[in-house]
């Protein structure tokens, strides 16, 4: 089987916890939704496309910034009393502005494998990601693609012990059976299809454990790549 592996630099990046406001926290890595708008960005698809995503990282550390937001209300009319007028294209809208306290990750190194389950879109992710702008977390947050890590990569089962090389999110069972700790989360993977900018979006999540590198895995069923990377598919 061959899955698509790639390998991305960001040198400061928010991947934004919801409901996080005011003071905008982040994951340690991208959640599975990030990387799935991600590559469905990247190759323009108008709906959900079934996939796996294993997401994993190391980064130098994480910094806390100051900055100055500027916010446009959608329409004038919602804010009836907010005395600053803008325009925005042909509309009239209303501003506010303030103070918010944002946390961002320093010299992120990404590796994603995905796997679409059609497998014509896995070469078509792989030649968007060399020729287009890829980014992940916030729309600021453009990622540096390293091409020599980059490609369509064979990947085999394993049960020999593991050392983890990069922090990563493992799916449950893996941790529970070989005894390993780490910091549980249920991230959003998708959500179904909305009509409207108002309408709400239902997300569906999935389970998983944050594991520190250097940690080992022992006593269950792994997958790893060609050049031995371990591959940790999250879906649903």
């Amino acid at each position: 089987m061959r899955t698509v592996r790639v390998k991305l630099y960001q040198n400061f990046v928010n991947y934004r916890r919801e409901l996080s406001y005011g003071y905008v926290q982040t994951y340690p890595l991208p959640t599975p939704s990030m990387v799935k708008g991600m590559v469905h960005a990247l190759l323009d698809l108008d709906k959900y496309h079934n996939l796996r995503i294993s997401i994993q990282g190391n980064y130098e550390s994480v910094v806390t910034n100051m900055q100055k937001v500027y916010k446009f209300d959608r329409d004038r009319a919602s804010r009836p009393n907010n005395p600053y007028d803008v325009v925005v294209g042909n509309s009239n809208k209303t501003a506010t502005h303030g103070i918010m306290f944002v946390d961002e990750i320093v010299d992120m190194q990404l590796l994603l494998h995905i796997s679409f389950d059609e497998e014509d879109l896995n070469e078509k992710l792989l030649e968007a990601v060399k020729q287009k702008t890829v980014i992940l977390g916030r729309n600021e947050d453009i990622a540096r693609v390293d091409i020599e890590d980059t490609g369509l990569v064979d990947i085999f089962p394993s049960n020999d012990e593991y050392r983890l090389l990069y922090n990563i999110y493992l799916r449950p069972e893996i941790c529970k059976s070989g005894r390993l700790e780490g910091t549980y989360y249920r991230l959003p993977f998708y959500y179904e299809p909305v009509s409207s900018f108002s309408d709400k979006r239902i997300f569906k999540y999935v389970d998983v454990v944050y594991i520190a590198k250097g940690n080992k895995i022992e006593y269950s069923d792994i997958i790893l790549d060609k050049d031995g990377y371990l591959v940790s598919f999250l879906s649903i």
